[in-house]
């Protein structure tokens, strides 16, 4: 699902649009016969006759088009024409659905989709299409990219494709959608941005307008070079002006695409820029791109303005703001500070000048500003720009425009006032959409990130204004004091030293001759101190919805974090959750609610290291995991073998047993060697499940598995995408494997070929004053710090085997190791690509090390998490992928943010993928 459907139909949790409460209008065809079957599903309605699809499964699909306004009556004649051929049909069920589906953000492949019918068919096809396109002659609506249009309708399209639900799963978790190609194979369904059937299958309705041209294309006087950037509401580019050769830029609106509500669609903005932009040059030149001209080709509307060169101010700040620097001074603070206080008073007098020709801009953002090489900016993209006095589209980009819009409806320019004071928090530290949830965390923002004061008051006046730090807990006597089977640990550095683990040994002939070790304790974990968790809800006091006080944090950083931990466990626990389970993320509905990384693997795991166990969480996980076996994929972050490694750890060892065997015969692993996706973490699970029970054809699994990942070049491609790096989907992963089976067979090859996969990760390595950061993969190029991709992820590893091995090349790359985790500030405060996870990974090896250092900074990250924790009367959470709403998953929400707590709070060993305790 994209963002857009998952962030409308609740405030605080990521959501199905389906359980929207406000729905607009209904939509119903009228005089359905009473023998058609009526069915909902998510956004849509399907009418059914009574012999269904007639066990046909792939053909001509219909999509019906319209303009919003017409949606009642289109659906009225087209349902008519299905049921008269016998078709079953299916349409969106309200307003609401069809202004998310048709929205400026929404997936463009599916957009421009009312009606979708399946004809048994090509010949009923034809007949359905035909009438379809004489009864509703005159109707217009959006053209569907995936599609081509029948005949000259401007409402009728078709495409190929599956009828029934037929997918292929990947390692990820991801559905494939398929459909048979010409020879009857299945083959991807693709429901792309253009007309593609599958090999083989020739379209039946083409006409002679339906071949497309090749090159760079020429309209409107204009060559398009290059394209800038694709939405649902149309696309920019840059292009050429045949006549003159001057460079300009083009803006395109796509015909009834781009809603934002029932009345305005990306071409009304249009319009409506190009009119604003006429005016401004005309009162106020220099100010506003210059506007050349505004034309229609097809169905599709452009304006034509100057190029105006330079980056966007989100582009510049995340280059130049030293908060994400490894390494800092004063000095470049200071130098920052000053160049983004001339950019906002830049911006701000580009804005009041707007205002004194009558005019606010209601959408501006970062993404709205271009900075050029000497920091001078111009405002760009006013499509939403209005008379101060006239009728406004109140629309903008979330973290710069207002939560609540409808207070600033009577005074507009406080639209832009707020986008101003949101561009000031942003050059700070862009925490924006955070603050939105809970404007508390900018107090800890102000005394975590600039003890020094550093930040000039001005620019703080500036980004608070609308945000004011409050919602903090004042001190208070009623702070709970733990009992002491609860209490933080604190370690002396001989004590760090001692949990080292030790080298590498091969056993005795006695040893291995003697039974199997004792299986690992799966002891239940002790409950929290009363009040319990469930209590623990419904006795918070207001003072304990809120945060505490950076001074609070400061004279009680441990007692904090135990606040801390309690409030995650409670919102974890709530039993008044919608479907009885905390909300998850975005990566929850894309694949898959169960898995450990983004499901509810994940929060019962982080509930056992946290010592809070959830029984009736762990029965519904472990009744589901089976029940659904067959739609998960085999691996540790997304499918069976995570699972299998929670239900284990968990007591459920029966219930493991049986996902794990499935996973170890998963077609799939063939395809990835990975530790979150393939054979790696499926064989480093089989090494928890011998700990479990003592089994050594566990460890013989875990080793044949292990032993059927290559170690030559062939390797690469059973990575992840572009031969990628890190924990998760690179080399790193599968190293960890080798060190446990190393440490448990005293196999000294095992050694070896962990630090060659190592080996191999630094030379990929980038070295900077920032120190030692690695890419994503060979395409993707930007430099990581975190767990699952870049440096801590590696630390995790590379930590085991120098303790173990004391290699050379790995103790001379540890102090710019280390020294890539000087940053400040992350856009997520959650464990995979977080501040969490690099928190983690510095206690890990600190620990290890007797590394004072590291584990001081692992704490000073962990108070970190105050930047990103979000009070809830549920409980304390954590804002999940793209920090629009609370997720309790562990991979960016709440969970992971637990997990790192237990660690640090409880010493609680091997809190994520590592299997120490076995081994030491």
């Amino acid at each position: 699902m994209d963002s857009i459907t998952l962030v409308h139909s609740d405030p605080d949790f990521y959501a199905p649009l389906s359980r929207s409460t406000r729905r607009g209008v209904e939509y119903a065809p009228a005089g359905m016969p009473a023998d058609w079957t009526e069915r909902h599903e998510n956004v849509w309605t399907g009418w059914y006759p009574e012999h269904k699809l007639g066990g046909v499964t792939d053909g001509w699909k219909i999509h019906l088009s319209c303009r919003i306004e017409r949606a009642q009556h289109v659906l009225d004649v087209a349902a008519r024409i299905f049921v008269a051929h016998g078709v079953a049909f299916k349409h969106l069920s309200c307003s609401t659905f069809f202004v998310i589906t048709h929205h400026k953000h929404a997936a463009r492949s599916q957009s421009g989709k009312f009606c979708a019918a399946y004809p048994p068919d090509v010949a009923t096809a034809e007949a359905v299409m035909r009438d379809l396109a004489a009864a509703l002659d005159g109707e217009e609506g959006p053209f569907v990219l995936s599609d081509r249009r029948f005949a000259d309708s401007r409402v009728v399209h078709y495409r190929y494709g599956a009828y029934t639900s037929r997918t292929r799963l990947t390692a990820e978790g991801w559905h494939v959608w398929l459909v048979r190609d010409g020879s009857g194979q299945d083959v991807p369904d693709v429901r792309g941005v253009k007309f593609q059937p599958p090999e083989g299958i020739t379209d039946p309705f083409a006409s002679d307008m339906d071949s497309g041209g090749g090159g760079t294309p020429v309209f409107g006087g204009v060559r398009f070079d290059k394209v800038l950037r694709h939405s649902n509401g149309g696309g920019a580019y840059r292009g050429t002006d045949v006549a003159t050769g001057r460079t300009v830029f083009v803006k395109e609106s796509r015909g009834h695409h781009g809603l934002v509500s029932v009345t305005s669609s990306s071409q009304d903005r249009l319009r409506n820029e190009y009119a604003v932009l006429r005016e401004l040059h005309r009162t106020g030149p220099g100010l506003a791109p210059e506007p050349l001209r505004y034309f229609r080709h097809l169905e599709n509307e452009f304006l034509v303005t100057e190029f105006v060169p330079g980056r966007s101010l989100r582009s510049w700040w995340t280059e130049h703001n030293p908060v994400i620097w490894s390494t800092t001074t004063e000095a470049d603070y200071r130098a920052y500070y000053e160049r983004a206080w001339r950019i906002l008073d830049e911006v701000t007098a580009q804005v009041e000048r707007l205002h004194e020709l009558g005019y606010v801009f209601v959408d501006l953002s970062p993404d709205n500003v271009l900075v050029d090489d000497e920091d001078h900016v111009r405002l760009i993209d006013f499509e939403t720009a209005a008379r101060v006095d006239g009728p406004l589209t109140p629309i903008g980009t979330p973290g710069f425009f207002p939560p609540d819009p409808r207070r600033f409806v009577d005074d507009p320019v406080r639209y832009d006032e707020y986008a101003l004071s949101s561009i000031a928090l942003a050059l700070i530290a862009p925490l924006n959409t955070t603050a939105d949830l809970h404007s508390g965390v900018l107090a800890h923002l102000r005394a975590q990130i600039d003890p020094e004061g550093l930040v000039p008051d001005r620019i703080w006046a500036l980004a608070t204004r609308f945000r004011p730090p409050v919602g903090l807990g004042s001190p208070s006597p009623q702070r709970r004091v733990l009992p002491p089977s609860r209490q933080p640990v604190a370690q002396s550095p001989q004590e760090l030293a001692e949990d080292s683990p030790r080298q590498f040994a091969s056993p005795s002939p006695q040893e291995l001759a003697e039974d199997s070790p004792q299986p690992l304790a799966s002891p239940s974990p002790q409950p929290l101190a009363s009040p319990s968790p469930r209590e623990l809800v419904s006795q918070l006091s207001p003072w304990r919805l809120a945060l505490p006080s950076p001074q609070e944090v400061a004279e009680d950083p441990l007692g904090c974090l135990v606040e801390l931990r309690d409030g995650l466990v409670a919102g974890l626990t709530y039993p008044g959750h919608a479907d009885g389970v905390v909300p998850l993320g975005p990566q929850s509905y894309a694949t898959n609610a169960l898995g450990l990384g983004h499901g509810l693997a994940g929060v019962v795991h982080a509930l056992h290291v946290a010592g809070a166990p959830s029984a009736e969480l762990l029965d519904r996980l472990a009744t589901q995991a089976i029940e659904e076996a067959d739609d998960l994929p085999p691996g540790l972050v997304a499918g069976q073998a995570g699972i299998a490694w929670v239900l284990a750890e968990n007591g459920r060892v029966a219930e493991a047993e049986k996902l794990l065997a499935r996973a170890d015969e998963h077609p799939l692993l063939a395809g990835s060697a990975t530790l979150g996706f393939g054979r790696a973490g499926v064989a480093l699970t089989h090494l928890a499940l011998y700990g479990h029970t003592g089994d050594r054809s566990y460890l013989d699994r875990a080793a044949e598995q292990a032993d059927a990942i290559p170690r030559t070049d062939a390797l690469t491609g059973l990575l992840g995408w572009d031969n990628a790096t890190g924990l998760i989907n690179g080399r790193p992963g599968i190293a960890l494997l080798d060190y446990y089976l190393a440490r448990l067979t005293g196999q000294e090859d095992r050694v070896r070929t962990g630090l060659d996969l190592l080996s191999t990760e630094l030379d990929r390595a980038v070295r900077s004053e920032g120190g030692l950061l690695f890419p994503v993969s060979e395409r993707d190029r930007r430099l990581m710090p975190y767990l699952a991709t870049g440096s801590a992820g590696f630390l995790m590893v590379a930590s085991r085997y120098l303790a173990a091995t004391g290699d050379e090349r790995l103790a001379a790359a540890m102090p710019e190791l280390l020294r890539g985790f000087g940053c400040a500030f992350t856009h997520y405060g959650g464990l995979s690509t977080g501040m969490a996870g690099i928190a983690l990974a510095l206690h890990d090896h600190g620990r290890r090390h007797a590394d004072e250092a590291s584990v001081e900074r692992a704490h000073t990250l962990a108070r970190r998490m105050f930047l990103y924790a979000v009070p809830h009367p549920t409980g304390m959470y954590v804002p999940g992928e793209q920090g629009l709403r609370l997720s309790g998953d562990l991979w960016f929400g709440s969970a992971g943010v637990l997990v790192l707590l237990a660690r640090l709070l409880d010493g609680q060993p091997d809190p994520l993928y590592t299997l120490d305790g076995l081994v030491e």
